[in-house]
């Protein structure tokens, strides 16, 4: 007789309280969020993937802060369900699911569907690895390149944040 595998999930478990928004990752609370103060719901994708996480829910809030929940985390179907209920837009429908590279898009409010949620800007010491050396060497932290770049949110999306302060 075998004995049942039980997959472990490396990205965390989200749960709903009352309004709030939990994700808890290895039996600790990593982010909170009051639905009341969520002005944008996002999604973006990264190039860490398979390996790691590399799609997300992001939450922007009233604050001008944002966090992030792995697409992956346990529960996050419930989630996405409840919030479509809370905010009147399909979130369950995925935009991103195929992207394997750096892309970012809001999905919440309605007039900004679809565009850009965030913006990447090379940091003052960037350097683009330009071979196919250096881009194996970049991506292995090794070679003399700087390829970190700050994400910032895009001007929709802070106008979106000044006129819901209002």
């Amino acid at each position: 007789m075998q004995g049942e595998i039980k997959k472990q999930n490396s990205s965390g478990i989200v749960r709903l309280q009352g309004d709030k928004v939990f994700w808890d990752y290895d039996n600790k609370n990593i982010l909170q969020i009051d639905i009341k103060d969520i002005v944008v719901i996002g999604e973006y994708t990264n190039s860490d993937g398979p390996y790691l996480d590399d799609w997300f829910l992001t939450f922007v809030t009233k604050d001008g802060q944002w966090q992030s929940i792995p697409w992956y985390a346990d529960n996050i179907d419930e989630l996405t369900q409840y919030l479509s209920d809370k905010f009147h837009q399909d979130l369950n429908e995925t935009y991103l699911a195929n992207s394997t590279e750096w892309k970012s898009i809001v999905r919440y409010p309605t007039h900004l569907k679809e565009k850009t949620l965030f913006t990447l800007t090379p940091c003052a010491t960037y350097k683009e690895p330009k071979t196919f050396l250096d881009k194996i060497l970049s991506s292995v932290g090794f070679g003399n390149l700087d390829t970190t770049q700050n994400i910032t949110l895009t001007e929709e999306v802070q106008t979106e944040l000044t006129n819901a302060s209002r």
